[in-house]
């Protein structure tokens, strides 16, 4: 990580020197729409941060740090983004930049080819880390849901490390075929939406939790209740609609997929009914002796 912010800041100090303040105009050629439709693509970039929070079992001291780091991270993060997007817009027009290689372009542009393999080399070593984050993600999610009994328990087994590998397995093998098989944008979208739609349900939430059990203990406290979590639903909703209706045809299906699973297994087997063989398995664990 500490390497990607190094490079990424060498990008900005170098490319800033290479500026043609004539590729700004005009700044945005397309009006504000696309930037809007584009932000609902982007968000596949930024949303790895909420991937901190499924570690929060695993930090430090969570309830102190945890916060702090991924609203940190995420002003940092906004500053390189705005920062290194106004480089590359300034170094090359907006209509030659290559979607595939946007950097290496630019610099290849201002007669700086070395730079530009450099900065390719590099591009392919992020996405590796990228795809680490996502997948430390998936598979503390995949692992929690099975230890509270929404799916199978033999997901939830874990090494003599603690660590799910089950999951982890199963999850990097899936990634692989599907970044091998489908295109990027499509699986990019598609997780996009599936994120941003977790979102409103998890705003929802909250608003919900707050008025229905304002009494149980809470390890984080939201501020400005409910005006945080009701504009999170808005902002998320909108950038939904943004999305192609390709991928909200997927979204849905995966979406019954999802459900199928729920009340067919997930809600019989979880922790939180009462009925269920695992919630009576733990009762007679903790039933006291006769």
């Amino acid at each position: 990580m500490a390497i990607k912010v190094v490079l990424i800041l060498f990008i900005i100090g170098l490319g800033m020197f290479y500026i043609n303040t004539n590729n700004y105009n005009p700044f945005m050629p397309s009006g504000f729409g696309p930037v809007i439709a584009g932000s609902a693509t982007v968000f596949f970039a930024v949303f790895g941060y909420d991937a901190m929070s499924t570690a929060a079992e695993e930090a430090k001291d969570g309830k102190k740090h945890m916060p702090k780091a991924i609203v940190l991270s995420l002003i940092i993060a906004m500053l390189l983004y705005v920062a290194a997007t106004l480089v590359l817009t300034g170094m090359q027009n907006y209509k030659d930049i290559d979607p595939k290689a946007g950097f290496a372009s630019a610099f290849n542009s201002v007669g700086l080819p070395v730079i530009a393999t450099i900065i390719s080399v590099f591009a392919v070593l992020s996405i590796l880390t990228v795809m680490l984050t996502f997948l430390l993600g998936v598979t503390r999610v995949w692992f929690s849901m099975s230890r509270d009994g929404l799916l199978p328990g033999w997901f939830a087994k874990t090494d003599r490390h603690g660590t799910p590998q089950r999951v982890t397995w199963i999850g990097g093998i899936a990634s692989a075929f599907l970044a091998g098989v489908f295109p990027i944008k499509a699986v990019a979208d598609l997780t996009n939406i599936g994120i941003l739609a977790a979102f409103v349900v998890v705003c929802l939430s909250v608003i919900i939790f707050r008025y229905k059990r304002p009494d149980a203990p809470r390890t984080f406290r939201l501020p400005l209740m409910p005006l945080v979590p009701a504009f999170g639903v808005l902002a998320s909703a909108f950038l939904m609609l943004q999305l192609h209706w390709e991928t909200w045809l997927r979204f849905v299906v995966w979406l019954i997929v999802g459900l199928v699973i729920y009340f067919s297994y997930g809600r019989k087997h979880s922790l939180m009914n009462p009925n269920s063989p695992r919630h009576q398995e733990l009762a007679d664990m903790h039933r006291p002796l006769s």
